[in-house]
């Protein structure tokens, strides 16, 4: 999947993918140690994340690598600037890490419904196969997030095409409102 984040808050969709993501195989070694020594590893301030947005900021046009792994969390984030200004993240790397749809979860849990912008729902071939059982949704929950892919209206603006969810057919409330 690929996301248009141009008019989001850079800072917050990297701490809002942060949080949502988990340590996985040798970063599990680099997030048990940090977490012992006191380190915040489970959420990202301010701060860190202008440090980590430094090389973005800098970059007129292209691809960025920002974070592979951080603090023992993968988090395999690219954000691609367009000649038009348009900031497009794609979520394949992401998820295949995290889980399937958990890019979009960790969006929907931070924004609101109409500051979602979708430039591509799906995944790119075999990019999720192979998935470790912990990193399988479970059924309910996948088909919600199939439900709110599949209930999407195709609009453009100034920066081109997009799908936005359709708010007269999905509600959302992030777990922990409820």
């Amino acid at each position: 999947m690929e996301f248009d984040i141009t008019h989001l808050d850079k800072k917050l969709v990297i701490q809002a993918l942060f949080a949502h993501a988990a340590p996985l195989t040798l970063g599990e070694y680099e997030y048990d140690f940090r977490k012992k020594i006191g380190e915040n590893v489970d959420g990202l301030p301010d701060k860190e994340c202008e440090i980590i947005l430094t090389e973005f900021y800098q970059l007129d046009k292209g691809n960025i690598r920002l974070l592979d792994y951080y603090k023992g969390k993968p988090m395999k984030l690219n954000f691609d600037k367009k000649s038009n200004g348009r900031i497009l993240v794609e979520t394949d790397g992401y998820d295949s890490r995290n889980g399937k749809y958990r890019f979009l979860e960790a969006f929907l849990n931070i924004f609101m419904l109409d500051e979602i912008f979708i430039t591509k729902k799906g995944y790119r071939q075999f990019s999720l196969t192979g998935l470790p059982e912990h990193l399988i949704q479970p059924k309910e929950k996948e088909e919600k997030f199939k439900f709110i892919l599949k209930n999407t209206i195709a609009k453009e603006n100034e920066f081109g095409k997009f799908f936005a969810i359709d708010e007269s057919q999905v509600k959302y409330t992030p777990p922990f409102m409820l």
